[in-house]
């Protein structure tokens, strides 16, 4: 039989999709409903779906790390405190984390920054299978606030963006946590499929248009699509950079990026290491539009050791993660969090800053291997899986692709003040 999921009468738990990584409830059995301690709380979205921005300060006396959290509506109730005092709240619904389960529960927003604890697990989330010890604490996974420790502060925003992401598939994780970041920090997100849109090149008017109506303008846009995008998805980015939308990652960028012949001779070219490459014709008498390649590496004679996998957001390297060596039938490897220290770190953080700015991409993940030789860069992707990344690392990658297009969107006004005042 399946050991039972017991609770202890505290326990620690993540929400994340609120982008709460490690928050300590205490378990009320004497509530129907649970309750986090909210602040600034902001009716948002319409009345066809309502939507509520609020702020968590997750760690008892420490008021300086806050979390803006945004949830879909689903309730407001009248509730009685255990002092006797009444108020209405907003009810939302999310999911909960413990250890490997998760499951949704419905929340109630209270003021509770004055309490020990800034979340109360109410019945209504403890599900059958579940049983409660009064007697214990922490009979699941504890987590620690230091998850908290990297995440990304910046000034507050100067006005509203509205960022495009160019996607087909609005339901992935990185992109359900990119539309979040991008709305609590109070830009749109709009998700746009791009087999909705058609290009009109002219040297006049250029268009982009979507169903066959012009699109609106966008500040800027996040392409998220394979390794190896087609040229028509490289076309509609393009498109936008002549219109003047920033590109997280230019077309041209991604076009280096997803070949791996041209992706190696500009990092070689640039004095990266990288495995030296033969590339040979591949049966020339088939090869009927072209000639087809194969490459032959030296990284099995280099000893190629651990990969790891660094991500990098604006030239800089936020992250880390590991898999084992690299084989040649490993094609789904698994990634855990890298165990190695700072001073390890630090040479293949290097080189993958290096080589996503060579390449020019504004995000990209950079693997890496420590081979006898030292280390050396192997692959480049700019399709990043940032809920990969931060369910590992601890480290808001998502808030760090926004915080660095704000800044940079706000640069370039800057820049073309400027030049305006010049003329």
């Amino acid at each position: 039989m399946q050991d039972p999921f017991v609770l202890g009468w505290e326990e620690w738990l993540a929400l994340p999709d609120l982008g709460l990584p490690a928050i300590k409830a205490k378990i009320d059995t004497g509530a129907r409903t649970s309750a986090i301690a909210a602040s600034a709380v902001e009716e948002i979205g319409t009345p066809e779906l309502p939507r509520v921005r609020f702020v968590v300060r997750p760690i008892p006396g420490r008021d300086d790390v806050e979390v803006t959290c945004l949830a879909d509506v689903i309730d407001q109730r009248e509730v009685t405190s255990s002092n006797g005092e009444t108020e209405r709240r907003y009810v939302i619904r999310t999911l909960a984390r413990m250890g490997e389960r998760e499951w949704p529960i419905d929340i109630t927003l209270a003021n509770r920054n004055t309490m020990a604890y800034r979340m109360l697990l109410g019945r209504q989330a403890v599900k059958d299978d579940m049983f409660v010890d009064p007697a214990t604490s922490f009979r699941q996974p504890q987590l620690n606030y230091r998850a908290y420790g990297s995440a990304v502060r910046s000034e507050p925003v100067k006005r509203a963006l509205t960022i495009a992401l160019l996607s087909r598939r609005p339901e992935n994780a990185s992109n359900r946590r990119l539309v979040r970041l991008a709305e609590q920090r109070g830009h749109a997100m709009p998700i746009i499929d791009r087999r909705r849109l058609s290009l009109y090149i002219a040297a006049a008017e250029p268009a982009i248009l979507v169903n066959g109506l012009p699109l609106e303008p966008i500040d800027a846009v996040i392409f998220r699509a394979g390794k190896s995008p087609s040229h028509f998805s490289l076309a509609i980015v393009r498109q936008m950079e002549i219109l003047g939308t920033l590109a997280l990652n230019q077309a041209d960028a991604l076009a280096k990026a997803g070949d791996a012949i041209v992706l190696r001779q500009l990092l070689a070219g640039a004095g990266i290491a990288v495995p030296e490459v033969a590339v040979n014709p591949k049966d020339m008498s088939r090869a009927a539009g072209g000639v087809e390649h194969v490459l032959a590496d030296s990284l099995g004679a280099l000893g190629a050791g651990p990969v790891l996998r660094f991500a990098v957001v604006g030239g800089r390297a936020l992250g880390a993660i590991e898999r084992a060596a690299v084989t040649a039938l490993d094609q789904s490897p698994e990634w855990q969090t890298t165990e190695y220290t700072s001073s390890q770190l630090a040479a293949g953080r290097k080189l993958a800053e290096k080589a996503a700015r060579t390449v020019g991409l504004g995000l990209a993940a950079v693997d890496v291997t420590l081979s006898r030789a030292g280390p050396l860069v192997i692959d480049m992707t700019a399709n990043v899986s940032l809920s990969q990344f931060e369910r590992l690392t601890g480290v808001s990658l998502a808030e760090a692709v926004i915080v660095h297009i704000e800044r940079t969107v706000e640069a370039r006004a800057l820049l073309k003040a400027r030049a305006a005042e010049e003329r």
